[in-house]
């Protein structure tokens, strides 16, 4: 390849690594290259489609699926996806524009998808087939998420610095305090109880910073524990999932469940609850009778003016 791209590691399977690059032949086309064996050997191809490529992401559900991100004609997206790890491809870029700097895909959720490109952050809710820009409208050159609560990410742009959403990616705020260059070109993130975010920048060397980890929101009050109790966690199947949780104070109460998007999925106990221990149950429905997808979920709980989250994974 003549020129570099980007690497993914699977993250249902370590074996699996996926590279991306350009090669030029009086024309550029994606290169990529891939292992199935941790790096010890690699399969390569050229994707003659006069495109080059920038980006890659595996699938969070399927380790054979995977995206590949770029341009064509040095403006118009590219955006290739396989199902069967690099053997064939298909362009998929409705509603995509600008060319295609960092793809970012949700472990445990097979739909939700992340491109961000010289035009901004756009997003898939169905694995790539059409795409949404999102309200941040910048270029963004690199995108990181809370292995612990996906809903919160963060997306480094050229020339505008650091933004963090904490719904998804429906909204976004700038973090850009003590950062002397807007120029960002890499991002990492080390989770902890309290979050650490590396910033790395165009001729302005390394920063970081540390925000709070989990879903936003008011701290948990004295006596109401956030719902970690969630069994079983993966969810496989049909299994019923159990939510332990506990009150300090008798208070309104509401315990609700939401996609990585934020939305509601379903509302599973609301009105007054004394002070003491409850369990709640979900079937992995939307209240409507119908089965919602594999993913990733968050189970808030509201208790008063505090709010406090866990996190949970369904697997088909």
């Amino acid at each position: 390849m003549n020129d570099g791209g980007f690497m993914d590691i699977s993250p249902l399977n370590p074996n699996l690594v996926f590279y991306t690059g350009n090669v030029y032949d009086s024309a550029y086309f994606v290169g990529v290259s891939h292992s199935s064996d941790g790096g010890e050997t690699w399969e390569h191809d050229t994707i003659g489609l006069g495109t080059r490529g920038w980006a890659v992401a595996f699938d969070g559900v399927d380790e054979n699926r995977v995206y590949v991100g770029g341009d064509s004609a040095y403006s118009y997206p590219c955006l290739l996806i396989s199902t069967d790890l690099g053997a064939t491809w298909t362009m998929s870029r409705t509603g995509l524009s600008g060319a295609v700097n960092v793809l970012m895909t949700i472990p445990g959720d097979s739909q939700l998808v992340y491109a961000g490109t010289t035009s901004g952050l756009f997003m898939s809710t169905d694995a790539g087939a059409t795409w949404e820009i999102t309200s941040l409208n910048r270029s963004v050159k690199t995108l990181v998420c809370d292995p612990n609560n996906p809903a919160s990410i963060f997306a480094g742009t050229y020339g505008y610095g650091v933004y963090s959403s904490t719904d998804g990616g429906t909204t976004w705020d700038q973090m850009n305090d003590g950062l002397a260059c807007n120029k960002v070109l890499s991002l990492a993130l080390r989770p902890g109880t309290e979050n650490t975010i590396y910033v790395g920048t165009e001729g302005g060397s390394v920063f970081r910073t540390t925000t709070g980890a989990g879903l936003a929101g008011s701290p948990p009050a004295a006596g109401c524990q956030s719902p970690t109790a969630i069994s079983p966690n993966p969810c496989r199947g049909s299994a019923t999932v159990r939510i332990d949780y506990e009150l300090g104070s008798t208070g309104p109460v509401a315990l609700t469940v939401h996609d990585v998007s934020g939305r509601l999925v379903r509302c599973l106990e609301t009105g007054t609850r004394p002070a003491g221990r409850f369990v709640a149950r979900w079937d992995g429905t939307d209240g409507h009778g119908h089965t919602v997808p594999a993913g990733v979920y968050f189970v808030r709980l509201s208790a008063g003016s505090t709010v406090s989250t866990g996190r949970l994974t369904l697997v088909r």
